[in-house]
C-alpha cells in the first residue's frame, strides 16, 4: 500500500499549495507587538477617513520604521482607509547621510489609499531619498513598500513614487494612479538594483522611468493610460510579463547623447502591448534589446529599431535580438535555452495574531554577541507543538554590534511556514550557521527581511525532495542539495545548486564579492534569473556538470580588473548558459579581461579582450549550449 500512501501525501501537498495561492480576504495583519509594529492609526493617530490630514502621522511612521528614534527598526502597518496627505512624504530626513528601511505594509492594495490633495503639485507623493539630486553614496537600503495605493490626484507635475534603493528595494502589490508626471520614477544616479513586482501604474505622462541606474527588475507590471509606458536609459532592465495598455508608446529604450555604452539595455520575456498609436511601434529601440514571447495589437510595428536586426512587424515576437549573437562555438544554437518559468508561490498570510511566535520571547537578543541558535529553535519548536505558523524576530537598531548571532543549525519543520523579521532582521552566522528545510518541513517555507548586511550570512539549505523554499528581501546564502524548488526575490545572495535537476528561480539577484569559483554556482541544476547586478572581481556565475542557466538583464560594475586576473565573468564547464541583455562598465580601472570561458569536453575557449580593445560591453544575447 506504499503507492496509496504516496498518492494521499501528494494530494495533501497539492491541496496545501493550492490554499496558499489564495490571498486572504483580511489582507495583511500583524501581531500587536509595539516593539515590532507601528500601527499608523493605533499608535500615531491617523484617521484614514479621507477628510483629516494624515501627513504628519504617516511621516512619523516612516521615520520610526527606519529607527530614527534611536531605537529598533519596525514595520509600519497601515490599516485599510483613505489617508489624505498635503505634502511629500520622505523616507529620510535631509540631514541623514545613509539609511535603511522603512518597511511599509498596507493591509491591502485597494483598501489602503494614500491620496494627495488636488492642486498641491509637489514633485512626488512618496520619495525614498532625502534629496532630489546628488545622492552622495550608494548606501540607501531595504526600501520596502507593499500592499497599498498611491493616488496622485490631479497634480500634473507630481510623481507617484520617486524610488531610490540600493542592493535591495521592493515595490510589491502596489497601485499608483492619478493625473501626474511619472508613476514610478527611479531617479538619480547610484540608484539600484531594485525590483518592482505585481504593480499597476495608471494615468501618467510616463508610467515607469528607469534611467541612469545600476540595474532594475520589473516582474508582472501593468501600465495603463499613460503617454509612454516604460522609459529606459543608462540602465540594464529585466522585465517579465509586462502588460501595457492604451498607451501610445509602450516602451522606449533610449540612446543618450548617441553614446552606445550608456544606451538602455532591455531584456523582456513575456509581454502584451495593446491599444496604442496605430502608426507607431510598440517598442521604440535605440539601444540593446532582447525580446521574447511578446504580443502586440493596435500598432504598425512590434519593434522599430536602428540596430543591425532592424524592425519587426509582429504581432507576435517569438524572439528578437537587436545585435549579433555572441558565441564561442559555431555549433551553439543561435537562440536562448527557454527554461520553464515559474512564479513564486503565494503564501497565505497568517491573519490570526495568535499564530505568530516571537523568537525574542524565547531568548533571542540582538547586539549581545551571544548565540541565538537555541532561542530561534525553541521558538520554532514551540510553534510546531502548538500548531502555529509564523516565527518572527523584532527588527534591530543602533550601531554595531547590532545583530542576532547564528552559530548552529536551525531546523524549520512542522507547521512553521514563515520566518520573518519585522524591520531590519540582521543575523550574522558562524561557520555552521544554517536554516534547514527538509522532508519534515511545511510544503512551502518562506524567509523574509533577514539580512547579514556585511557579515557572514547564514545558509538556507533546501535538502528536501519536494518542499519549496522562498526567500524575499534576504541576503542569506542559498544552497540546494535536494529536489525541492527554490525561489529568490530581491536578494543580494550567493547561490549554489549542488543537486542535479534541482530548480531555482531568482528575481533581482545582487551577489557581490571576489570569487575564484563563482558567486552563483549551478552544478547540474536549472537556474533562471531575471535581473542581476553585481560588482567585484572573479567569477560571477559558474555553470557546470550539465547545469542549465538562463539570465535576463545583467549589470556588471567592475572596480578595476588587473591585467593578470584571468578569471572569467561567466564560467561554463560542460553546461549550458544563455545571457540576454548584459551591460558591463568600469570607472575605477579596466573591465574583465575574460568575459566568458566555455569548456566543451576537453576544449576550452574564451572571450578575451584584445590589446587596446574597449572593455565595456553591451550584448543582446550570449549563447553557450
Amino acid at each position: 500500500m506504499r503507492w496509496f500512501a504516496a498518492v494521499v501525501t501528494a494530494i495533501i501537498l497539492a491541496s496545501f499549495v493550492l490554499s496558499l495561492s489564495v490571498p486572504s480576504a483580511k489582507g495583511i495583519v500583524f501581531p500587536s507587538d509595539s516593539n515590532a509594529v507601528i500601527d499608523v492609526k493605533r499608535d500615531l493617530g491617523a484617521k484614514g477617513d479621507g477628510v483629516h490630514d494624515d501627513t504628519d502621522a504617516l511621516q512619523s511612521g516612516i521615520w520610526l520604521s527606519s529607527g530614527h528614534d534611536a531605537k529598533n527598526t519596525k514595520v509600519l502597518y497601515i490599516p485599510n482607509g483613505v489617508y489624505r496627505v498635503t505634502r511629500k512624504l520622505i523616507v529620510n530626513r535631509p540631514e541623514d547621510r545613509s539609511g535603511i528601511g522603512p518597511w511599509i505594509y498596507g493591509q491591502s492594495r485597494d483598501g489602503v489609499v494614500i491620496k494627495l490633495d488636488d492642486g498641491v503639485n509637489v514633485d512626488a507623493v512618496l520619495q525614498t531619498h532625502p534629496r532630489d539630486e546628488n545622492p552622495g553614496s550608494a548606501d540607501w537600503f531595504m526600501r520596502t513598500i507593499c500592499n497599498l495605493t498611491i493616488d496622485v490626484g490631479n497634480n500634473p507635475n507630481t510623481d507617484g513614487i520617486r524610488f531610490f534603493s540600493n542592493n535591495t528595494g521592493l515595490i510589491k502589490n502596489v497601485r499608483v494612479k492619478g493625473q501626474g508626471k511619472v508613476g514610478i520614477n527611479s531617479f538619480m544616479q547610484l540608484n539600484g538594483p531594485n525590483i518592482i513586482q505585481d504593480t499597476i501604474v495608471e494615468g501618467f505622462e510616463i508610467g515607469i522611468r528607469s534611467v541612469w541606474m545600476w540595474g532594475q527588475t520589473l516582474s508582472r507590471v501593468t501600465i495603463r493610460n499613460c503617454k509612454v509606458g516604460l522609459e529606459v536609459e543608462g540602465n540594464a532592465v529585466a522585465a517579465e510579463d509586462l502588460v501595457i495598455e492604451n498607451t501610445p508608446l509602450p516602451v522606449h529604450n533610449k540612446l543618450p547623447h548617441d553614446w552606445f555604452w550608456w544606451s538602455g539595455v532591455l531584456a523582456i520575456v513575456g509581454g502584451r502591448f495593446i491599444k496604442g498609436n496605430p502608426e507607431g511601434p510598440a517598442i521604440l529601440n535605440e539601444g540593446v534589446l532582447y525580446a521574447r514571447n511578446i504580443t502586440v495589437s493596435g500598432f504598425k510595428l512590434a519593434i522599430k529599431s536602428k540596430t543591425p536586426s532592424g524592425d519587426f512587424i509582429g504581432p507576435k515576437v517569438s524572439e528578437y535580438v537587436s545585435h549579433d549573437v555572441k558565441r564561442l562555438f559555431d555549433e551553439a544554437k543561435q537562440r536562448a535555452i527557454t527554461l520553464p518559468i515559474k512564479r513564486e508561490p503565494i503564501l497565505l498570510w497568517e491573519t490570526n495574531p495568535k499564530n505568530w511566535v516571537c523568537a525574542n520571547d524565547f531568548g533571542a537578543v540582538y547586539g549581545d554577541n551571544k548565540d541565538d541558535t537555541e532561542a530561534i529553535q525553541k521558538a520554532i519548536d514551540f510553534a510546531v507543538a502548538n500548531r502555529k505558523t509564523v516565527v518572527y524576530l523584532r527588527g534591530i537598531g543602533g550601531l554595531d554590534p547590532n545583530w542576532y548571532t547564528l552559530n548552529g543549525e536551525v531546523r524549520v519543520h512542522g507547521t512553521v511556514r514563515h520566518i520573518i523579521s519585522l524591520g531590519f532582521g540582521r543575523i550574522i552566522a558562524g561557520e555552521n550557521g544554517k536554516f534547514i528545510v527538509d522532508d519534515k518541513s511545511a510544503p512551502i517555507v518562506k524567509f523574509e527581511n533577514i539580512q547579514a548586511f556585511g557579515g557572514r550570512p547564514p545558509v538556507v539549505e533546501n535538502r528536501s525532495k519536494n518542499r519549496v523554499v522562498v526567500l524575499e528581501s534576504c541576503d542569506l546564502k542559498v544552497l540546494g542539495t535536494g529536489k525541492g524548488d527554490i525561489f529568490v526575490t530581491n536578494c543580494p545572495s550567493h547561490v549554489e545548486i549542488r543537486s542535479k535537476g534541482q530548480s531555482l528561480w531568482a528575481r533581482q539577484l545582487n551577489p557581490e564579492g571576489d570569487s575564484d569559483v563563482g558567486l552563483v554556482v549551478n552544478a547540474g541544476g536549472n537556474l533562471w534569473i531575471l535581473g542581476m547586478k553585481n560588482e567585484g572581481r572573479g567569477v560571477r556565475i559558474r555553470t557546470c556538470d550539465g547545469g542549465r542557466t538562463e539570465v535576463f538583464g545583467v549589470f556588471v560594475y567592475g572596480p578595476g580588473v588587473p591585467p593578470e586576473d584571468n578569471r572569467p565573468l561567466f564560467d561554463i564547464d560542460n553546461g549550458q548558459m544563455c545571457v540576454m541583455g548584459i551591460r558591463e562598465i568600469a570607472f575605477a580601472g579596466p573591465t574583465y579581461n575574460v568575459k566568458v570561458s566555455e569548456r566543451r569536453g576537453d576544449e576550452t575557449r574564451e572571450f578575451r579582450l584584445k590589446p587596446g580593445e574597449h572593455g565595456w560591453i553591451g550584448w543582446a544575447l550570449y549563447i553557450g549550449w
